[in-house]
């Protein structure tokens, strides 16, 4: 099977799976959970999106990984983890920025790497 293919499969695969889980546990919860609990379980994942500072690191990802994308797309992900960390405290302890940092977690996520993508064409 080809690199490509492998890639294919394994992303379909972790949709599925990640699809069954959500139906089984997640909506359920989210259902029966207050509005803020409810956002604090669709942003626990990414304050874990400090991992993304890895492409920075030498020898972890490929050599050939343009720095144009690598860039924005660490810090991204490490504001993006940052935010969803400030988000849940502020959710749990009813605090009103709760709702503005959960925001600006998925836009400081998906912005840094929507411009590299526009930066690399």
């Amino acid at each position: 099977m080809s690199e490509t293919a492998i890639f294919g499969v394994t992303t379909i695969m972790s949709f599925i799976v990640f699809g069954i889980v959500t139906n089984l546990y997640i909506l359920p919860l989210i259902r029966s959970s207050s509005p803020e609990n409810a956002l604090i379980a669709l942003i626990v994942p990414h304050a874990f999106r400090f991992e993304g500072l890895s492409f920075l690191v030498p020898g972890v990802v490929s050599p050939s990984l343009e720095q144009a994308f690598a860039i924005p797309a660490a810090y991204g992900d490490f504001c993006a983890s940052i935010l969803g960390i400030i988000a849940i405290v502020a959710l749990s302890a009813r605090v009103a920025l709760g709702d503005p940092a959960g925001a600006g977690c998925s836009i400081s996520g998906a912005s840094p790497i929507s411009i590299s993508q526009f930066i690399k064409a």
